[in-house]
């Protein structure tokens, strides 16, 4: 593969469109991209009813990695070299006085995922409930039992594979032609690229719809920091994300609470949602609504 000047930056989100992120290391020029297809299921007794599809980006490159959104990745960008541009789009969607609910510039799907960054360690950012949120762990391998089956994906060759990893059985099938031990979100360590991954309930499958070593626009390996990051655990991380979605936090709320849109009564809401029925990649983090903050 064709190494690639890497120089473009890619910011971190959150809710401001004027908050920027600043680089605080280059780790790698990118030597791959890989496409894939998030597919998660919100709600999980009902499959298919509340699906959400996104399409992700899988930058690797001089032994680490970057998982995110492509759409987001795209939007961040953006606000760093074109911020006029970005402002205009945002508000478009987001009009001052409007009374819709919050609509992100990009997508949805706002989690960063540094992977060997730094070196030994997963980093992840995000925001959520109005706050920045990181945190940082060691590298924890899937131990996979590789097997026999074969099928193709790409046009390339796949074996499978199966893992149990943080509350869920995976299934990969990687491919050994493409000589990279990577794959989508966390999932690697494969002696090939996982071109596909599911966990056995199909709650998340993940399908790679394609790979460039011609990295559009040059875009680069970094991580990035800003000073008013809350580092906590993975597990707070995740406990957080969950308690924010049960509470039912819609940021069109605090947007009215500020004065920038106009406030609407609230409507009565279910003690149950389809938030109740949903769960993230790794399930091993406390499902209650009273851990405290450390």
């Amino acid at each position: 593969m064709n190494k690639r000047l890497i120089i473009l930056t890619v910011v971190f989100f959150c809710f401001s469109p004027r908050s920027v992120a600043q680089i605080i290391k280059d780790y790698s020029d990118a030597e791959l991209e890989v496409y894939y297809n998030k597919h998660l299921e919100i709600d999980t007794t009902q499959m298919g009813a509340q699906a959400q599809d996104t399409k992700m980006s899988l930058r690797i490159g001089g032994g680490h990695a970057l998982f995110a959104s492509t759409k987001r990745m795209w939007a961040d960008s953006l606000r760093t070299y074109n911020f006029a541009l970005h402002e205009t789009l945002y508000y478009k969607l987001n009009p001052i006085g409007g009374n819709q609910p919050w609509r992100p510039l990009g997508s949805a799907e706002g989690e960063y995922l540094f992977k060997n960054m730094p070196e030994g360690k997963n980093t992840v950012y995000h925001n959520f409930g109005f706050d920045n949120y990181v945190y940082a762990e060691d590298i924890e391998p899937q131990e996979w039992l590789l097997g026999d089956s074969v099928r193709s994906i790409l046009g390339y060759e796949c074996r499978l594979a199966e893992c149990d990893y943080r509350g869920r059985h995976w299934i990969a099938w990687y491919a050994p032609e493409i000589a990279v031990s990577e794959g989508p979100w966390k999932l690697g360590g494969l002696p090939g690229l996982i071109l596909e991954a599911y966990d056995s309930r199909r709650h998340y499958v993940f399908t790679a719809l394609g790979m460039t070593t011609e990295v559009p626009g040059k875009v680069g390996i970094h991580i990035f920091s800003k000073s008013d990051l809350s580092e906590i655990s993975r597990e707070k991380y995740l406990h957080f994300r969950w308690k924010r979605m049960n509470e039912h936090q819609d940021p069109s709320e605090k947007l009215r609470a500020a004065g920038i849109i106009e406030s609407k009564k609230k409507q009565e809401e279910s003690v149950e949602t389809v938030y109740s029925h949903y769960d993230f990649e790794e399930t091993d983090y406390p499902h209650t609504m009273d851990l405290q903050k450390k």
